[in-house]
């Protein structure tokens, strides 16, 4: 193999790199907003529910008829709430929330530098394999990492839809490039 046809596989090598890289940043931030949006959840109706009864009290009174309505609202979603507050705790949301945001920025780095080895190579063959090795490393230690919260093959390939559609991308099972995050029949980048 001469010098130019190894330099377009390291090239190749670290756009497929950033593809899939892109594709990961995508679902763990998808992960980050779901977490965040049930956290807000929690919050809000922690604070809503003794503040209505607060204000019902300071505003009318204990001896209002309004608080007996109230209560019977309210005490069900106190309920609720507190059983989503325990479940959150003992599933360690925060900490999830914390990493997908942590691995979502850190995979989406990765792309940009896989993307710009790709599109600005070094000059020679050994410091190409060295800029790509340097990042390949990044990668498989973000990798092991995201082991603790792995992927599911749904997230995968929605994950590669997405990254696709990004990098405009035919997928190697539909020989499609995605415009949009419809879901197909296809077995790499939909089905999800």
């Amino acid at each position: 193999m001469n010098e130019k046809e190894q330099k377009d596989r390291l090239r190749q090598d670290a756009w497929n790199h950033a593809l899939h890289s892109y594709g990961y940043g995508y679902i763990y931030s998808l992960r980050s907003e779901k977490l965040n949006r049930n956290l807000n959840i929690i919050t809000f109706l922690g604070i809503l529910i003794p503040v209505l009864i607060g204000g019902i009290v300071t505003t009318y009174g204990l001896t209002s008829p309004i608080l007996k309505y109230l209560l019977i609202v309210t005490a069900p979603l106190s309920i609720v709430q507190l059983i989503i507050s325990v479940w959150s705790v003992v599933a360690n949301w925060n900490t999830s929330y914390a990493y997908y945001l942590e691995t979502s920025l850190d995979n989406y780095n990765l792309s940009s530098n896989f993307e710009k080895i790709g599109k600005y190579p070094p000059q020679s063959v050994n410091d190409l394999k060295t800029e790509l090795e340097k990042v390949i490393v990044l990668r498989e230690n973000r990798d092991k990492q995201d082991n603790r919260y792995p992927l599911n093959e749904i997230e995968k390939r929605r994950g590669m839809r997405y990254s696709l559609r990004k990098h405009k991308r035919s997928c190697a099972g539909c020989n499609t490039i995605p415009v949009n995050m419809d879901s197909s029949d296809c077995g790499v980048c939909g089905k999800f």
